[in-house]
């Protein structure tokens, strides 16, 4: 996939900044690409059904079966669909109306209940305190600004002695991302400094889809990513840095070959504390 620029585009302020990326998210999901669909088919039994939606078991000792699941920025997945199936009482927050409609529409055929609501991800204010067991929130903390108040907001909801698993873009290797030289690769902005990362094409492909989406992205330090989990009254019980390949496809340079060297993703799994 081709990185996103966001050189030419001016935000005045954060809110402005969602809303850019709601309407990308909207465009994107209209062209189909993989992250805004359901991709692939999920087995039959229960126990593969949770290997499928869980693969790195990350959500080890914990049972789905009567549990309130907020699947949080999950639109046009199969988590939240998955979660229902296997006996959680879901609820789905997502801000694009076309990924919202994804998986309503996709949980209906399937016959699984899921709560649809379309918002922000940094204003959970219509959940009560303690509202959910598991919050679940996949690769989406790049597209905001404030990372630290999505994840007060979950500290907010989520229950005493409740998971809250998630994962955004390595801050490390988003900075990377296309800027091959010929001998090395050169950040685009300092670690320390979370402002928007820029990048010099906008355009999204996979295979023969392609579509022009200037996201704006950012790359939350891992300090940034725990800190705000302590303060939200959580512990963090488990890290982890991967990628979804080994690079060993990758032509020289190319931001598979990065992956290779560099992790593609962080991953955080906090515990709400129980007093």
């Amino acid at each position: 996939m081709t990185r996103a620029s966001n050189d030419n585009v001016a935000m005045p302020d954060k809110r402005a900044v969602v809303e850019h990326n709601r309407r990308m998210w909207d465009r994107l999901a209209k062209a189909g690409i993989p992250y805004t669909r359901l991709v692939g088919t999920p087995p039959r039994t229960a126990a593969a059904k949770r290997r499928f939606l869980d693969p790195r078991g990350r959500y080890a000792g914990v049972d789905f079966a009567g549990a309130r699941v907020l699947s949080l920025a999950g639109g046009g997945g199969w988590h939240p669909i998955l979660f229902a199936e296997l006996g959680a009482d879901v609820t789905l927050v997502d801000i694009s109306a076309a990924q919202c409609r994804t998986v309503r529409e996709s949980a209906r055929a399937r016959g699984a209940a899921v709560r649809v609501v379309r918002g922000d991800m940094r204003d959970l204010s219509r959940f009560a305190q303690a509202s959910f067991d598991v919050v679940d929130h996949q690769h989406s903390l790049v597209f905001v600004p404030d990372a630290a108040r999505v994840i007060r907001g979950v500290g907010r909801v989520l229950a005493p002695g409740g998971t809250y698993l998630f994962s955004t873009m390595h801050p490390t290797t988003l900075r990377l991302y296309g800027t091959w030289t010929g001998t090395g690769w050169r950040p685009r902005t300092r670690y320390a400094d979370e402002r928007a990362i820029p990048y010099e094409d906008d355009l999204w492909e996979f295979g023969r889809t392609k579509v022009r989406a200037p996201t704006i992205e950012y790359g939350h330090r891992i300090e940034t990513l725990v800190n705000a989990c302590v303060k939200a009254g959580m512990v963090v019980d488990g890290l982890w840095e991967w990628s979804p390949g080994d690079g060993s496809a990758g032509e020289p340079g190319s931001d598979d070959e990065l992956e290779r060297w560099l992790p593609a993703f962080v991953e955080i799994r906090a515990r709400k504390s129980a007093r």
